[in-house]
């Protein structure tokens, strides 16, 4: 049976219409839905490692939303087809949205950011994410011919994306792209949380989550850069 779902306000899901459209724009696939505890997580991912030797870092966009009624679910959906019934339910003013069914989907198989002991941070300027995200786009656009091949397309995304940015330790390039196409860089500068081989960025409008490949190590990760 389909699950419902009812947001706080029509707000609320407008909000995350909005998310998923600007997400959509560069990763129309899917999107994995978590409800629980009177909140709505919707996860969708910007960058993510295609194969084994791919050194891409995973990078994620979540938007975390009020439900007026709480429902259990941990589900997979097509993210045009989410985007579609969200708008139906904008336009009738409603705050109410049946999620499409599931779809199998092995991305998303593995990736379960963590909840607890992540660390604060030194908060990074929206306008060196920007710029990090502007840069990248020009230089994957220089570095890669028409016609290129898959290998080489993905070889020079994660050179890109994954190198850090000069005014942060622990943030690479791909972080600022998500930040910038979830129009999260509308304020002054993001928080910054991390645990592990995570980094976390935090905005008014939601959140973005990089995950670093296997064997990259920041050192200890006890305090504050």
């Amino acid at each position: 049976m389909a699950t419902t779902l009812t947001f706080s306000s029509t707000e609320a899901l407008a909000d995350l219409r909005t998310f998923l459209q600007r997400a959509g724009r560069v990763n129309n696939s899917s999107a994995r839905v978590i409800a629980g505890e009177g909140f709505l997580q919707v996860y969708v991912g910007i960058l993510v490692p295609r194969g084994l030797l791919d050194r891409t870092p995973t990078v994620l966009g979540l938007r975390v939303s009020a439900l007026a009624e709480a429902v259990q679910e941990d589900t997979i959906v097509p993210m045009e087809a989410f985007i579609h019934r969200l708008g139906v339910a904008a336009e009738a003013r409603l705050a109410t949205v049946t999620l499409p069914a599931s779809v199998p989907s092995l991305a998303w198989a593995a990736i379960t950011p963590p909840r607890e002991h992540w660390h604060h941070r030194k908060s990074v300027s929206a306008k060196y994410l920007q710029a990090a995200a502007q840069q990248g786009i020009a230089r994957v656009a220089e570095a890669v011919p028409d016609n290129s091949g898959e290998a080489i397309v993905q070889k020079v995304r994660a050179e890109v994306w994954g190198e850090i940015i000069p005014q942060a330790k622990r943030i690479p390039a791909g972080a600022g792209f998500a930040a910038d196409a979830l129009g999260f860089l509308d304020e002054r500068s993001l928080s910054v949380h991390s645990t592990g081989p995570w980094v976390r960025l935090t905005s008014k409008g939601g959140y973005v989550l990089v995950k670093f490949p296997t064997g990259h190590d920041f050192g200890p990760d006890t305090g504050e850069d």
